[in-house]
């Protein structure tokens, strides 16, 4: 079995090197190989991967996550494909824990746990809410996991998949210009081919908290956009609908007497209602193209 760790990059140049780092320390000690690809960055991205020995597949024009590990896939050698995000840091037995989690020998498909780094105030109620990947609120609270760990959901920040199954599926559908939303219909397609995603709790990594309102408003107006995309392209719309219900009372009965639990309600209606200029703005303006 052979590993592809696959990490798209832009303007990563702060981030990158603790996410390098973590990977050069691994226990793991089978060969594997890291796949950096960089989206058109404009800071020292590049020079980030040379200081660690790591030539990146740069790109000429920005064209986002989804299009980034589809082509490191291209280039990849492994018959498993690994993905996180460039502003993660694995534990140092994250590559052992998947070799284990696929000898089970019941999933095709790997989804770690997410744990979101401390922050401040703000950059903690955002944890809050669940995203990315359940967030502070945990994977299992925000996407149903069953009691033997099989799941529908997958977050792109952290999960392994056979590569036969990847191609299969036909990748990340690159429709999804930002980050978000592609990840979810790739859980989708996998699941309506029949294909297993369990989620495997021991597969850790960490990610940096988003501690910045400007930035958590232009992320929520781009799950709005991903959310129509991903509206016409899947069927039991109804399903999704109660999925998010269901979350959303998880978060409620979580933080109900925490002091942080104002302002998680404020973010929660405010990116409902971000969300949702995103999703009319892709409907009714056409700014996502229409073939896709």
């Amino acid at each position: 079995m052979k590993f592809s760790i696959i990490i798209p990059a832009y303007n990563s140049e702060i981030t990158l090197p603790a996410l390098l780092n973590s990977l050069k320390k691994q226990t793991y000690e089978k060969d594997f190989e890291i796949i950096v690809v960089d989206d058109c960055s404009t800071d020292g991205t590049c020079g980030a991967c040379h200081a660690w020995e790591i030539q990146p597949w740069r790109l000429k024009k920005n064209r986002g996550p989804a299009h980034c590990r589809n082509l490191g896939a291209r280039r990849a050698k492994g018959d498993v494909l690994i993905f996180t995000d460039s502003d993660c840091i694995v534990a140092y037995d994250w590559l052992e824990q998947i070799e284990r989690c696929f000898a089970q020998g019941d999933a095709e498909v790997i989804m770690g746990k997410l744990v979101l780094l401390p922050s401040n105030f703000l950059g903690d109620s955002i944890s809050a809410l669940g995203f990315p990947a359940g967030g502070a609120l945990g994977f299992e609270k925000v996407w149903k996991v069953s009691e033997d760990g099989f799941t529908n959901s997958l977050s792109s920040c952290n999960f392994a998949i056979k590569r036969e199954l990847f191609e299969d599926v036909g990748g990340f559908d690159e429709c999804f210009p930002y980050a978000g939303g592609e990840d979810s219909f790739l859980a989708y397609s996998l699941v309506q081919s029949g294909y297993r995603i369990k989620y495997c709790p021991q597969v850790l990594a960490y990610h940096v908290a988003s501690d910045s309102l400007k930035s958590f408003l232009r992320w929520q107006f781009h799950r709005g956009l991903s959310s129509f995309i991903f509206s016409k392209k899947v069927t039991g719309k109804r399903n999704f609908a109660s999925l998010r219900l269901w979350s959303t009372l998880n978060i409620i009965k979580h933080y109900h007497s925490d002091s942080k639990f104002p302002l998680i309600v404020f973010l929660l209606l405010m990116s409902f209602l971000v969300q949702m200029s995103g999703f009319f703005c892709a409907k009714y303006r056409e700014i996502i193209p229409c073939e896709c």
